[in-house]
């Protein structure tokens, strides 16, 4: 059975503006989304979160200080493949817990709209 890799996406060329329009609309594809934190022992662990309380902290939050993903999880040949869209807040302490991170899985059969309405050229790492 082959492992087949994952694609990262380069995100660093998306505006904040358009990153939140990214994550609303995901959402709107999405098979499943959740938000985890960190807490105090580095343990993340998944919250109850509404979506525009997330996406608010995103953007009180410099772009430096937020880890943004876009992956193509391709695992075993078998496996059911995905799009994996979401950012984690790097460093982030309130009176919660630590970081943030929004998880949010898409079926992979929305993969090329995606890639043309938010990557004018397609960038892997």
């Amino acid at each position: 059975m082959e492992y087949l890799q994952d694609i990262f996406y380069k995100t660093d060329r998306l505006t904040k503006k358009a990153l939140l329009i990214l994550f609303q609309e995901a959402k709107l594809l999405s098979t499943s989304w959740w938000v985890d934190q960190h807490n105090d022992h580095g343990i993340r662990k998944t919250i109850q979160m509404d979506l525009s309380k997330v996406l608010s902290l995103f953007r009180k939050i410099k772009r430096s200080n937020l880890h943004i993903t876009f992956i193509h999880r391709r695992g075993y040949e078998n496996w059911d493949q995905f799009l994996e869209i979401g950012f984690c807040t790097l460093g982030y302490k309130n009176k919660n817990g630590g970081d943030i991170f929004l998880w949010i899985d898409v079926d992979l059969k929305h993969k090329q709209y995606l890639l043309q309405r938010y990557f004018k050229a397609v960038d892997t790492i």
